[in-house]
C-alpha cells in the first residue's frame, strides 16, 4: 500500500470535532451538531425544571433550554467566568422532526480538531458517576484523554419531554 493511499484512508476515517472543557476534564462532539457558540446571554429561569436546567435564553427569537452539563454529568456545577461559554447543539428527535436546539453550558470552548472515529475506544469497565450514556468512550488529542459525547443521549428524557412541550405549545 503506497503512502498517497494510506493518507487517504487515514483522513477519511478523521472527522472534525468540537473540543471543550468541563471542570478539568476535556470533551469532544461532532461537529455537525453544533450550530454556534456564544457567551452566556441573560438567562430566564424555568419553575419546576430539572435541577441540571439552568435556565432558557433568547437567540434569534429562539428560546433555547440551557444546561449545566457538569451538573447534567454530576461532575458538580459550572461556575460561570469570563470563558463560560454556550455551546448551541442540533439535534433531530425524530427522523419526521425539525432540529431542535439545546444549548451546553460549558466552562470553556478550546478548538476543533481532527478524531479518527477509529480511534476511539470504549469506557473502562468501572462505576462512573455519572450516566456513562452520555459518553460514546475516550480518545486521545495531544495527548490528553478526551471524553467523545454521545448528543442523541443528551436529548433523552427530561429535556426530550421539555421540547416536545415546548413544540405543543408552539404549534398551537
Amino acid at each position: 500500500m503506497n503512502s498517497d493511499h494510506k493518507e487517504n484512508m487515514a483522513m477519511e476515517s478523521s472527522e472534525k470535532h468540537l473540543v471543550f472543557r468541563i471542570k478539568d476534564q476535556l470533551f469532544t462532539l461532532h461537529v455537525v451538531h453544533v450550530n454556534t457558540i456564544i457567551q452566556l446571554p441573560r438567562l430566564f429561569k424555568v419553575p419546576q425544571s430539572p435541577e441540571f436546567i439552568v435556565g432558557v435564553i433568547n437567540v434569534e427569537g429562539d428560546v433555547i433550554p440551557v444546561i449545566d452539563t457538569a451538573k447534567k454529568m454530576t461532575m458538580g456545577e459550572i461556575e460561570v467566568g469570563g470563558q463560560s461559554q454556550v455551546i448551541i447543539m442540533q439535534h433531530r428527535l425524530d427522523a419526521s422532526d425539525k432540529m431542535h436546539l439545546l444549548g451546553f453550558l460549558v466552562d470553556e470552548v478550546c478548538e476543533v480538531s481532527d478524531v479518527d472515529a477509529r480511534k476511539i475506544q470504549a469506557l473502562p469497565t468501572s462505576k462512573y458517576e455519572f450516566d456513562e450514556r452520555l459518553v460514546d468512550g475516550m480518545h486521545k488529542i495531544e495527548g490528553e484523554f478526551c471524553m467523545q459525547i454521545n448528543i442523541a443521549n443528551f436529548f433523552k428524557g427530561d429535556i426530550e419531554d421539555m421540547l416536545e412541550n415546548q413544540k405543543t405549545l408552539t404549534n398551537k
